[in-house]
């Protein structure tokens, strides 16, 4: 039976596009170096990225015709994962924080 991680998804179908990793954190608040505020802030740059990449090639196919409908679909779709998996780290990052305020010292 073929071993079915994440990381070998992307051998398995061609094409597929890269997803942004979530980095783990090395015991502290930095990440190979980074501080916490800099990996979220370019994780935030890669999901904008992506949105923007969507309305671009949505204009782009409304406007000339010449994209590909399944490559505007394909971008959409990336957007609308990267979005959801944004809200759900954003989300989760307000929870601990609440946790965090309500604990007694």
């Amino acid at each position: 039976m073929k071993n079915f991680a994440p990381q070998n998804f992307k051998n398995m179908i061609p094409g597929l596009p890269e997803i942004p990793q979530i980095p783990t954190l090395k015991g502290g608040v930095s990440v190979g170096g980074s501080q916490f505020k800099d990996v979220l802030s370019g994780m935030l740059g890669k999901v904008n990225n992506m949105m923007n990449r969507s309305e671009q090639l949505t204009e782009a196919a409304v406007t000339t015709g010449k994209v590909n409908l399944h490559e505007v679909m394909i971008a959409m779709a990336e957007e609308e994962i990267a979005l959801g998996l944004t809200t759900q780290v954003a989300g989760k990052f307000i929870s601990t924080v609440e946790k965090l305020t309500q604990m007694q010292v």
